[in-house]
C-alpha cells in the first residue's frame, strides 16, 4: 500500500484578531471589560479579572470573524449554490503559551449537477501555528525530499508561492486540498472531486493582499 502525504489540518485551532476599527459600541464594550478586568486584578481579585478579561476576548473573536468572513470568495450565483459563513471560537492551551482562535468557513456547492463538486473554503488565523506549518510546507519542498514523496505518494503535489503566501495543493483521485499560508493567516480549500483546476479558481478567487493586509 503507497502511503499517502497528509499535511497536518488545523481548522480548529486558528485565529487572533483581523485589523479593522469595531463599531463604536462594540469598543465600548471591549474597553470596559479590559478595564474591569485590570481593577479587579489590581485588587486581587483573579477570579473576576478572568472573566472580564474573557468576555473582553469573546467581544474580540466576534469582531474578527467578521473580518475574516469578507474576505470568503463570491462565486456565480447561476452557477454555485452559496452556504452560511459558519464560525468557531475558542480558547486552545494554558497559561503563557494559550491562545484564542476564530475560523470562518463557507461551503460551495455546483448547480445543475448530479454528484457534482463542493468546495468548502475556510479562512483562519494565529502566528503560532501557522509559524509551524510554513516550516513544514519549506522542509516539503527540499529536491530530495520531493524526490522522495514521488515514489511512494498517490496523486499530485505542487506548491504555491506568491505575494508571501507560501502553500501546497494536493490532488488525490476523488479530492484536491490547497492549504495556504501568511504570516498569521491560513486559507484552506478542499474539492471534492478531485479538481485541482476549480481549486486553483477558488484560490484565485480570493483578495490575497487584502487578506494579508488585515491580519498584519
Amino acid at each position: 500500500m503507497r502511503a499517502k502525504l497528509v499535511l497536518v489540518s488545523l481548522p480548529l485551532l486558528l485565529a487572533l484578531v483581523v485589523a479593522g476599527d469595531p463599531p463604536p459600541e462594540g469598543e465600548a464594550a471591549i474597553l470596559e471589560s479590559i478595564d474591569k478586568g485590570r481593577d479587579a486584578f489590581k485588587a486581587g481579585k483573579h477570579q473576576d479579572a478572568i472573566e472580564s478579561l474573557q468576555k473582553a476576548i469573546g467581544l474580540i473573536q466576534a469582531i474578527a470573524s467578521k473580518g475574516l468572513a469578507a474576505f470568503l470568495p463570491t462565486r456565480d450565483a447561476e452557477q454555485w449554490e452559496t452556504g452560511e459563513v459558519e464560525t468557531q471560537n475558542g480558547n486552545w492551551g494554558s497559561g503563557e503559551s494559550s491562545f484564542q482562535w476564530t475560523q470562518v468557513s463557507r461551503r460551495y456547492t455546483k448547480k445543475g449537477e448530479d454528484d457534482g463538486p463542493e468546495v468548502n473554503v475556510m479562512i483562519s488565523n494565529s502566528p503560532q501555528l501557522i509559524e509551524a506549518q510554513r516550516g513544514m510546507v519549506q522542509m516539503l519542498k527540499d529536491p530530495a525530499m520531493r524526490a522522495m514523496m514521488a515514489q511512494s505518494q498517490e496523486g499530485k503535489l505542487d506548491f504555491i508561492e506568491e505575494g508571501g503566501w507560501l502553500g501546497m495543493i494536493t490532488t488525490q483521485k476523488d479530492s484536491c486540498s490547497v492549504q495556504v499560508f501568511h504570516t498569521k493567516v491560513m486559507v484552506q480549500i478542499e474539492v471534492t472531486n478531485g479538481d485541482d483546476k476549480l481549486a486553483k479558481e477558488f484560490w484565485a478567487a480570493i483578495d490575497k493582499d487584502g487578506l494579508a493586509g488585515a491580519s498584519k
